[in-house]
């Protein structure tokens, strides 16, 4: 009887741990997850990561930023024969739409690289646990979500605000006098709201909300200690800013 059960306990101590069972649905919500709860999410990718969730993100990422390009072409007035006419009621709007949408896709895409890229490298020189560049890759994917706030606080910002009509025939200028022309009367017309304001100082709420969701990924991934994760998730948004810029 006593071997029994020490057979017994033996083969509950050297059982492995399962990780959650989850469903295609809840995996789709992961990028929504993050932002609600990304402890506990970024703990159960790190015990089973997927990237069913990326497919939802890339959705909701295109469809906010497309959103906030339209709602600025909306406030934006060109001046054609003495009259001011909405930005996109011109002919050169779908051009702009198309080219501004792919090329901001396209920078999120490589501020994403390179962010991932850095976290994963540099989180190699403060131990912890091996984690495959693959898998660093698709969990540090889900920071992007914080696009999907950004992007939709852009679109109130925009929404917001009153129109400008620009001395222009076309947008955006080409000339640098009249791209000049143009920042100093944004200056004078929106400079001043609180609106305006609150929507560019929550860039800088979104960078520090990537660091600390960075942060977490790397402790749960990694189960490094919380200083050590801190200072591998700035130092690789470090690297990204000074590279790129601002998100």
């Amino acid at each position: 009887m006593t071997e029994n059960t020490e057979n017994t306990k033996t083969e509950e101590t050297t059982t492995p741990i399962q990780p959650p069972e989850s469903s295609t649905a809840m995996d789709l919500l992961l990028p929504l997850r993050v932002l609600v709860s990304p402890v506990k999410t970024f703990t159960q990718l790190a015990q089973r990561s997927t990237a069913k969730g990326l497919i939802t993100l890339a959705a909701l990422i295109v469809v906010i930023v497309a959103a906030a390009q339209y709602a600025t072409a909306t406030r934006v007035y060109v001046t054609i024969d003495t009259q001011p006419v909405s930005f996109t009621a011109t002919a050169s709007f779908t051009t702009w739409f198309a080219g501004i949408l792919a090329s901001t896709v396209s920078f999120i895409v490589l501020y994403w690289l390179i962010i991932a890229a850095s976290l994963a490298l540099i989180g190699r020189f403060f131990g912890g646990k091996a984690v495959g560049l693959r898998t660093a890759l698709v969990i540090f994917s889900y920071m992007l979500s914080v696009f999907i706030v950004l992007y939709a606080v852009r679109t109130i910002t925009y929404l917001s605000l009153p129109p400008i009509t620009f001395d222009v025939s076309s947008w955006p200028p080409t000339e640098e006098v009249a791209i000049t022309a143009a920042l100093e009367r944004i200056s004078q017309n929106w400079g001043s709201l609180l609106v305006y304001q609150i929507g560019s100082y929550f860039t800088f709420v979104a960078l520090a909300w990537m660091i600390l969701l960075g942060a977490i990924a790397l402790k749960t991934m990694r189960e490094i200690s919380w200083t050590r994760a801190a200072l591998v998730s700035v130092s690789g948004f470090m690297i990204a800013v000074l590279l790129f810029g601002l998100p």
